[in-house]
């Protein structure tokens, strides 16, 4: 199984015109070389598709009369790549990221009780009450975007605070929990308010139990902000080692990270992605364009290796290439602590499933 993951695009009337004549066509040419022989299964995306709300795209010529921004981001930055390497659209996924919430749509009230009132022991409540965006309605244009882009597809079960998707490959069971770990953000600070974010650990819950329910072999979260970022980190660490989740990808921060979490029932692995787009020119080659590409073994739950590649805006050819500052060998990660074995996704209790013999491999 091989996922491509990308995340903060920020895609906006400032990248644009990078975007159209040069990234987009690099872009593809690159999928598409990872697309044979080993096809893409799934492309996730974990949260800042636009930027700053996306406002800034209803500027742009042949624009100017939509009504959501995930509309236009859909049609030149999803269909495109759908289209030429013939992977079906539901087989992207996508979370909000804080560049994703319509401040906009903050009000004055809400944001004083959400500064004032929301703790660590009713924020669960909060989040049970605004099912129906009934106080909060910065994530909605994302939300409803996200929810008429998939209300068709069976194995994806909607959500306004998570998501849940479900995936079969050769009889094996992968889970997907797609968090709402954006419904508190905003870019303009109040007096008083946190550092940090509150996540809501009953998400965690609600997916879970749900994809329990389906019996997988697999479960994968999606975030966009990092663990030690919520006000609940040590609760939302503890779930990740204590739970059957075996991985876990987000964004954020533009440059990459890997976390291992050594748990009681195995490993909880976390890859954080470079930014995909944002600022093509940036100077900082930490913080370079860039994504990530997965490679698993299903057979011996594994994580085979890591391609980490980077957009090499300075060149004039403007393709992507190997990112050797994250993964010296070629841009790939095999696990050098492992002897370049790859990296385990081990259960409690799960032993490696047996090798399924083809039909000229049986003795009759």
């Amino acid at each position: 199984m091989r996922i491509v993951h990308l995340s903060d695009i920020h895609l906006s009337e400032d990248n644009f015109t990078e975007f159209i004549n040069n990234y987009r066509s690099a872009l593809i040419k690159d999928l598409s070389a990872y697309n044979f022989p080993i096809p893409i299964d799934l492309i996730v995306i974990t949260g800042d598709l636009v930027d700053k709300g996306g406002y800034s795209l209803f500027k742009i010529k042949g624009f100017e009369t939509y009504d959501s921004p995930y509309d236009i981001f859909k049609e030149v930055f999803i269909e495109p790549i759908s289209r030429d390497l013939g992977i079906p659209l539901h087989s992207f996924l996508f979370i909000p990221g804080n560049h994703d919430v319509d401040e906009r749509e903050i009000r004055l009230y809400d944001e004083h009780m959400l500064c004032n009132e929301i703790t660590v022991q009713n924020v669960n409540d909060y989040l049970h009450g605004n099912n129906s965006f009934t106080h909060n309605l910065r994530i909605k244009k994302f939300k409803d975007f996200e929810y008429a882009y998939h209300k068709d597809n069976l194995n994806y079960e909607f959500g306004v605070n998570q998501s849940v998707y479900f995936y079969e490959k050769e009889n094996f069971k992968i889970g997907f929990i797609l968090i709402n770990d954006s419904w508190r953000c905003k870019s303009i600070r109040l007096k008083n308010d946190s550092d940090k974010l509150f996540f809501g650990d009953q998400q965690f819950y609600d997916g879970l139990n749900f994809l329990e329910n389906l019996s997988t072999d697999l479960n994968i979260c999606l975030f966009h902000h990092s663990v030690d970022d919520y006000e609940e980190s040590k609760t939302i660490r503890g779930i990740l080692q204590r739970k059957n989740i075996e991985l876990f990808l987000y964004g954020h921060f533009h440059n990459t990270e890997t976390n291992v979490l050594y748990t009681p029932n195995g490993t909880c692995l976390g890859f954080r992605s470079r930014a995909a787009l944002f600022k093509p020119e940036e100077k900082e080659s930490e913080y370079h364009s860039g994504y990530q590409i997965l490679d698993f073994d299903l057979t011996t739950y594994k994580i085979i290796q890591v391609h980490y590649r980077k957009y090499n805006y300075k060149d004039s050819a403007k393709i992507f290439i190997a990112d050797n500052e994250t993964a010296t060998n070629g841009g790939v990660d095999k696990n050098y602590l492992t002897g370049n074995n790859g990296f385990n996704l081990i259960r409690e209790g799960r032993a490696t499933r047996p090798v399924e013999l083809s039909k000229d491999e049986f003795i009759s």
